[in-house]
């Protein structure tokens, strides 16, 4: 297996997996042994930093995870923030008690 092929399968497995992968298992699973994969995985997270890309490839002990760049946090942050869900109004308390005392119920008894 060529290191373009090594690389490009360990990304799929790391992007697809979302959370760290025993490099052990890699090699398992791509028929290696474990110093080829970190090699590789090595060749690869340079590679990352390098050409300043979103993504980072990081190893924590024995296992690799992909993670976004941090110097991307602030825009991921706005792009995955969690919207604040609308205030209740005075009535919507009210409204809301009818509803769950005498379901079913229809919009004409609530008013």
């Amino acid at each position: 297996m060529e290191i373009h092929e090594i690389e490009s399968s360990m990304e799929a497995i790391l992007f697809a997996s979302g959370e760290p992968v025993a490099a052990e298992r890699l090699a398992a699973v791509l028929g290696l042994d474990t110093d080829t994969v970190l090699n590789a995985a090595s060749h690869l997270a340079d590679r990352y930093s390098f050409e300043r890309r979103g993504i980072r490839l990081v190893r924590m002990e024995h296992a690799l995870q992909l993670c976004s760049a941090p110097e991307y946090a602030d825009t991921v942050r706005l792009a995955l923030e969690t919207r604040k869900p609308p205030q209740l109004t005075q009535n919507s308390p009210e409204v809301l008690a009818i509803v769950a005392y005498f379901q079913p119920v229809t919009s004409t008894y609530i008013e």
